[in-house]
């Protein structure tokens, strides 16, 4: 290969890594005076160097929209029945989501729960998400969707948008739901808030996933507190997943999105246990609660 164009593979391999889309204007002017010398030098002639550029640069059709449904089929954190979540009482009222979730662009740099691991769908789970969301896509309209990401062509182009199929709230508090009872503790609604021992609501402030070689998404919620008997507090968790843009098929822009929900609800449960008050300590306290404060 020509040394010119190892160069250029070098920085498509760079723009593959590529997370921001702030670079975007500047990767897409090295790769149009990339796109002519690559088919001009590429030693098979044209219609094989259009193949490879379509192999680095393609994304799919980026004309058409992308649609997810956004459902879990089950708990997504180990069962961890040692820690104070067991017989807890807590509260969930729920998640609002702010007027536009693609923007402005959070400030915050995500955090990574120390020893998280993400949970993919089991084959059945897959089966039933995809028929799910047919159905869910086939009687559901327009004034349903919520915008939540961005398909680009090959150059970094907004060509088409990501929607999702159902509330981007409601998916946040269904699933933290799953998540807190697989840790031992009692969720109540509203109803039941005078019996708890913490509420525990929130505003999704930024719910995006993204499409640039790869796909990456990021989650934002506005996440408050309030203890029995103690006074409220705030906390602002971003978490972020991604995954390999293979052909920018409806799962693949899901997962991302999966990978940044279960990464909220470990941070959720550290930030329950930091608003508790502190019982006795043991020596399996003490332990547990070193390992969560890593992540402070």
């Amino acid at each position: 290969m020509k040394p010119e164009i190892q160069v250029e593979w070098n920085i498509i391999a760079r723009v593959r890594r590529c997370r921001a889309p702030a670079t975007l204007p500047a990767i897409r002017e090295r790769v149009e005076a990339f796109v002519p010398r690559f088919v001009r030098n590429f030693r098979c002639g044209p219609p094989l160097a259009a193949l490879a550029l379509v192999a680095v640069l393609g994304t799919g059709c980026a004309t058409n929209g992308r649609y997810v449904l956004l459902k879990e089929y089950g708990p997504s954190v180990p069962p961890q029945p040692d820690r104070r979540l067991k017989n807890t009482t807590i509260c969930l009222k729920g998640f609002t989501c702010a007027p536009n979730l693609m923007s402005p662009d959070p400030k915050t740099e995500p955090e990574q729960p120390p020893g998280f691991t993400f949970t993919p769908f089991t084959s059945e789970q897959s089966q039933t998400w995809t028929q799910e969301f047919k159905a869910a896509k086939k009687a559901s309209t327009k004034a349903d969707w919520r915008e939540i990401g961005n398909v680009r062509n090959g150059f970094g182009m907004v060509m088409s948008h990501v929607y999702a199929l159902n509330d981007p709230g409601t998916w946040l508090a269904n699933t933290l739901k799953s998540d807190l009872e697989s840790q031992g503790a009692k969720v109540v609604d509203a109803s039941q808030s005078g019996t708890a021992d913490i509420s525990i609501s929130g505003t999704l402030q930024f719910c995006r996933v993204d499409i640039y070689m790869k796909i990456w998404g990021d989650l934002v919620v506005d996440l408050e507190l309030q203890p029995k008997d103690r006074p409220a507090s705030h906390a602002l968790l971003h978490t972020e997943g991604g995954t390999v843009a293979w052909v920018g098929a409806t799962s693949e822009f899901y997962k991302p999105l999966r990978e940044c929900r279960q990464k909220f609800s470990w941070l959720v449960m550290r930030e329950i246990l930091k608003a508790l008050p502190t019982p006795t300590p043991s020596v399996s306290a003490v332990s547990r609660e070193a390992a969560w404060a890593e992540s402070d």
